[in-house]
């Protein structure tokens, strides 16, 4: 499953790496109602490619629930949920669901993420806990990826969790614990708890670093960086108040209030002498009245997890 927004330039390499792969598939393109030419784009490739359906959303409905759409359609074995920034360059899918056939015991498995240059990124994780709330979510972005690529994981290993950029799931697995939670709309946190309940059924989640995909990072964020932000904290909390309860969501709210004040005052001081600092101070300080206007704890709108899907795409 491939779930698009204003992905118009990435979904041609994205597609053809997939479509290259020596395995038999079937490709849904979600469309979450893109401002651009990317509907138009994803009708065209369903038009003239047998094995691509197209599904367009008649609104955004976050990565999460996008990736919930066509649970019902799939019917492989496995579900392959691959953002459409990331791109296979040889036969790694293949090789996932090789190594998913020969291990039933593991329920989720995902490849190394490397820049186009080669070089490594975040694409798994041991803990989800405040340190990791403080590193991703509180510190300049490229301070932790920067500490968190030199020391990344060389070796196959368990896991928490592994990147949604790219991930292969058994279907089984995927439609038993009813698929992603609708309620993260983009954040990392999202895969996180998918990988959290493929767990508690049993299964073993593993980061095969052997295998490679290309992952081009940061259109998101210059697309719509208020709601990238924003939805990034929003899930935050709500993963802590799903799993640690309101104490723990309370700490992290507050936490995360404080950065964007921060923030606010930092780049209101910068922005003196520089109008991107003003943007910035706007957005945070948009973040910081939507912690306390939006927060999970106080909307506490609880809706049940969505559902799940072949190898599909």
């Amino acid at each position: 499953m491939i779930v698009t927004y204003g992905s118009s330039n990435e979904l041609p390499d994205c597609l053809d790496g997939l479509l290259k792969q020596p395995v038999s598939l079937e490709v849904f393109l979600v469309d979450n109602a893109s401002p651009d030419d990317t509907p138009q784009r994803v009708t065209d490739y369903a038009r003239n490619i047998e094995n691509v359906h197209a599904i367009l959303n008649s609104q955004n409905e976050g990565l999460a629930a996008g990736n919930n759409v066509p649970k019902e359609m799939c019917q492989g074995d496995y579900v392959l949920m691959l953002n459409p920034d990331t791109v296979f360059r040889d036969d790694s899918l293949a090789r996932m669901v090789d190594f998913l056939d020969k291990n039933p015991d593991i329920g989720v498995v995902g490849p190394r993420n490397v820049y186009p240059d080669g070089s490594t990124h975040s694409s798994c994780g041991q803990k989800w806990g405040l340190l990791e709330v403080f590193m991703w979510r509180v510190l300049p972005y490229r301070i932790p990826r920067l500490l968190h690529d030199r020391i990344y994981p060389s070796r196959q290993q368990d896991v928490l969790f592994v990147s949604g950029s790219c991930l292969l799931i058994r279907r089984a697995i995927f439609n038993e614990i009813g698929g992603y939670d609708p309620e993260y709309f983009l954040c990392i946190e999202d895969v996180c708890d998918l990988c959290m309940r493929a767990r508690e059924t049993g299964h073993r989640v593993v980061f095969l670093p052997d295998l490679r995909v290309v992952h081009l990072t940061g259109r998101s964020a210059v697309q719509a960086p208020y709601i990238v932000v924003w939805h990034g904290n929003r899930g935050t909390i709500y993963h802590f108040l799903k799993h640690k309860g309101v104490a723990h969501a309370l700490l992290v709210s507050s936490i995360l209030g404080l950065a964007a004040l921060a923030r606010v005052g930092i780049a209101s001081v910068a922005g003196l002498f520089s109008r991107k600092y003003r943007a910035i101070a706007r957005i945070y300080a948009r973040v910081f009245w939507s912690i306390l206007t939006k927060n999970p704890i106080r909307i506490r709108s609880w809706r049940s997890p969505g559902s799940g899907s072949p190898t599909t795409a």
